[in-house]
């Protein structure tokens, strides 16, 4: 019987404070769903897990999952938070308010492991995530050199702010003198911002493109033109959570029903199944579902990318986000990812979307250059 999903929407900041003064409950919670996934294994019920997830980009593998069984044919019952925020989501997720993030990009949880957050990226979602950098229609855009001395309107951490800033040092700009960033809490302010003339661009996430259109403004360029495959929203737990062997089984099941979905979703059919499934799941109007699901500067994939993550750490730390002594080897996992598809493998051996992910894998996640910085796509 197909699982319903239970949706908790935009959880505000007094729900963040709530998860910070109660970190020792969240721990006590956690445990207690530990214990029912340690019976689940032992019998034939199903694990469960939490997702935090923004319901501006769409879950899409969920969707489609749950839509056609993968994920009571895999063993996992998955309850889907909504969650509208980074800082209200990461609380959530050092709180055991949740089990898994899934669409917080790659900067966002890689600067709370700076910070002492013992969080582990051991899945993906997208690989680029439709990030437009735009402006009103008399701004001039040639190429980089256009935003030198111009002000850009960013949200701190977002994908949109470190792979532009990553394309921007790359090609020798110093990012603190010769442009100017300005930081807005929301990707609407920044929106609104460049509307009103108050800064020169913006760069905002995945969803935006049709409502930048409709304030009077136009895409001036697509970061992921210059910075391939840079990685974008991953797959998110605490090492705490991982290290129970339970639970990396969960784990495991639930990215083998994502893997099974990802791969229909080569289907074009299937992608418009998808948008339908999304636009009713989040209540979107399906053109604007169409606009980020089926754009080019649209990636989804589930491999945990290890090396474009080690990247971004890299590129970070050289313009100034990092500042602590951190391992990142020790926030990083490959391995269970790694489990699904070799199930995958032994159950379809002549599939070749499954030995294409292999051989994926083996490119991002084995041999790791852990001093990897830049933005190019080849090594």
């Amino acid at each position: 019987m197909k699982k319903k999903l239970i949706r908790i929407v935009a959880l505000g900041l007094a729900f963040s404070m709530l998860c910070i003064g109660c970190g020792n409950s969240g721990k006590s919670e956690g445990t207690q769903e530990e214990n029912k996934n340690s019976e689940a294994a032992d019998s034939d019920k199903p694990l469960k897990v939490s997702i935090a997830a923004q319901a501006t980009s769409g879950q899409v593998f969920q969707y489609l999952a749950e839509e056609r069984n993968y994920l009571e044919e895999e063993g996992i019952e998955v309850e889907v938070q909504y969650i509208s925020n980074g800082t209200d989501a990461f609380s959530a997720l050092s709180a055991g308010k949740v089990d898994i993030l899934s669409t917080y990009g790659t900067g966002g949880p890689l600067m709370q492991i700076a910070n002492g957050q013992d969080f582990n990226i051991f899945g993906g979602y997208m690989i680029t995530g439709e990030t437009p950098v735009f402006a009103l229609p008399d701004t001039e855009y040639k190429d980089l050199e256009s935003f030198r001395g111009k002000k850009i309107g960013i949200t701190r951490g977002g994908t949109p702010d470190i792979v532009l800033k990553s394309i921007l040092h790359d090609a020798g700009f110093d990012i603190e003198k010769d442009v100017t960033f300005v930081e807005f809490k929301k990707n609407t302010d920044t929106m609104a911002a460049v509307a009103n003339g108050e800064i020169d661009f913006g760069a905002v996430a995945t969803g935006y493109e049709l409502q930048i259109a409709e304030m009077g403004m136009e895409v001036k360029m697509w970061p992921d033109d210059l910075y391939k495959n840079h990685s974008c929203c991953r797959m998110v737990a605490t090492n705490e959570w991982l290290a129970d062997e339970t639970n990396q089984e969960a784990a495991k099941r639930l990215i083998k029903a994502y893997l099974r979905a990802e791969r229909d979703m080569t289907d074009d059919a299937v992608v418009d199944e998808v948008c339908k499934l999304t636009s009713e799941e989040l209540d979107i109007q399906p053109e604007v579902v169409d606009s980020f699901v089926k754009s080019p500067h649209m990636i989804y994939e589930t491999d945990p990318f290890i090396q474009k993550v080690v990247q971004m750490w890299n590129n970070m730390d050289s313009f100034g986000y990092l500042s602590a002594d951190v391992d990142l080897k020790e926030h990083v996992n490959s391995d269970i990812y790694k489990a699904a598809l070799d199930e995958l493998l032994e159950e379809n051996p002549d599939d070749s979307f499954y030995q294409e992910r292999e051989e994926f894998y083996v490119k991002y996640d084995t041999n790791i250059d852990w001093d990897l910085k830049g933005i190019s796509d080849e090594f």
